[in-house]
């Protein structure tokens, strides 16, 4: 937590002259941004190790070797994500070193949560604060705000509404320890590379995300052309000698 904090405080510091090249509108966008890439994401991580312990995530990890290995051969883990999993040395295994969708991964694959009513792909219900409902929020957030990614701007009206409903979820989620974190993020000034650099991240989340959807749909064509052609009533021409 205290790099976290460090973290935030070399990257939003105050100003002295407000700049031109950023609007009230594209800032908003870009702390949404921040919000959720850099405080999600150790939110997520903190879920995590929870969950499983740091001094024993390695052998929690060798244990699920096999789905993990699933996962590898669908594509879900690339093999970037599969060296941060299992290094040189096992023990040297660190969360801090996931990126955010081998976190997503990681809580929905080997933590035990169940899906949410809703699924893991929408918003829970209201009344539903679970664990895991929060961390599907997390996610629908990230795509709700990352709607906003053509235009990189964001409403004040807009802006407050997500802005709660987002420090809710991660406060609920990684504790109250994030609170004035989170608050002090709402207000801090922000440099515009600062902007571009947390937008570009989001959007590389987006993308990393869009990847494991694509190769979950050519696995699930795949076993339906499968199912089909192992199915007479699919093929007539089955059977005939």
């Amino acid at each position: 937590m205290l790099l976290f904090k460090k973290h935030l405080g070399v990257l939003f510091m105050a100003y002295a002259a407000p700049t031109t090249s950023s609007s009230k509108e594209t800032t908003n966008f870009a702390r949404l941004c921040c919000l959720l890439v850099d405080v999600g994401t150790q939110v997520l991580r903190d879920t995590l190790d929870a969950i499983h312990a740091p001094s024993t995530l390695h052998t929690v990890l060798v244990r699920n070797r096999t789905a993990l290995q699933s996962l590898r051969t669908r594509k879900i883990i690339n093999a970037t994500q599969w060296g941060k999993l299992f290094p040189a040395v096992p023990a040297s295994v660190l969360t801090a070193h996931f990126d955010t969708t081998l976190l997503m991964v990681l809580l929905r694959n080997i933590c035990g949560l169940p899906s949410p009513a809703t699924g893991w792909d929408a918003l829970p219900a209201v009344t539903d604060i679970s664990r895991e409902a929060d961390i599907a929020r997390v996610k629908y957030f990230r795509n709700t705000v990352y709607a906003h990614a053509e235009h990189a701007s964001v409403d004040d009206a807009t802006f407050n509404t997500y802005w709660q409903d987002i420090r809710d979820t991660l406060v609920r989620l990684g504790g109250v320890k994030y609170k004035a974190a989170i608050d002090n993020l709402e207000t801090e000034c922000m440099d515009p590379d600062i902007e571009d650099h947390y937008k570009e991240l989001l959007n590389q989340w987006k993308r990393d995300e869009d990847n494991v959807k694509d190769q979950l749909k050519q696995i699930m064509r795949k076993l339906d052309d499968l199912k089909a052609a192992c199915d007479p009533s699919e093929n007539p021409t089955l059977g005939e000698g």
